[in-house]
């Protein structure tokens, strides 16, 4: 006779509730473990060449999300890493600190295709506010601010940038891209020139 007909309904129902409460736990404790690694992604300062989301850059470092890295292997290579990467002793980021960082990394979604993405769908039927883009401002935007404000200035990980001209000119903006505040990571002038600040700084006043 199987053991759990043998077992009275309310054992079964404890047994039942102490599994759930378990579960419970286990989640609580892993969503701790990611916002814990964000905020020391931030901190540590990952983002600065590895962008908000991990999403990395051709000029300052590479992707690490939405699939990093082994755990051990990110946890060896941060404290002995080869290249132009800095050294993270295990006093500046201890293993246990990689790993709350790892379980982020982990956590986030991919990014979308490309040509899910109608400022860069060349065959998406034109809207209003694609038709006057400023120059290819568009292009810049999609791929190095949009994975923190979002594909059309909604917000996400960044604030929205929607009606920002109704606050901010044109000239205000290129400002903040050249000097960024807070942990809105510096692209100016390694990643963006002086003619990819104007027509990008163009495209976000124009945002609606």
């Amino acid at each position: 006779m199987p053991l759990c007909s043998r077992l009275p309904m309310k054992a079964l129902a404890f047994i039942a509730f102490i599994a759930f409460a378990v579960s419970l736990g286990a989640h609580a404790d892993t969503n701790a473990d990611i916002e814990t690694g964000r905020a020391l992604f931030m901190q540590k300062g990952c983002y600065e060449c590895h962008g908000v989301l991990g999403q990395g850059s051709a000029s300052t470092g590479p992707a690490l999300a939405p699939h990093p890295v082994p755990l051990s292997a990110m946890q060896a290579y941060v404290h002995d890493p080869k290249g132009e990467m800095p050294v993270y002793s295990k006093r500046i980021l201890s293993d246990d600190e990689i790993t709350r960082i790892h379980a982020y990394l982990a956590s986030l979604p991919p990014n979308p295709p490309a040509e899910s993405l109608a400022l860069l769908n060349d065959g998406a039927a034109p809207t209003a506010q694609a038709s006057v883009s400023p120059g290819h401002g568009s292009s810049i935007y999609a791929a190095n601010c949009a994975a923190c404000h979002g594909a059309g200035g909604e917000g996400g990980a960044g604030p929205a940038l929607r009606g920002i001209a109704s606050r901010y000119g044109t000239s205000d903006i290129e400002a903040r891209i050249r000097e960024p505040s807070g942990i809105m990571p510096r692209l100016y002038p390694h990643v963006l020139n002086d003619e990819n600040v104007r027509d990008v700084a163009r495209y976000v006043a124009q945002l609606r």
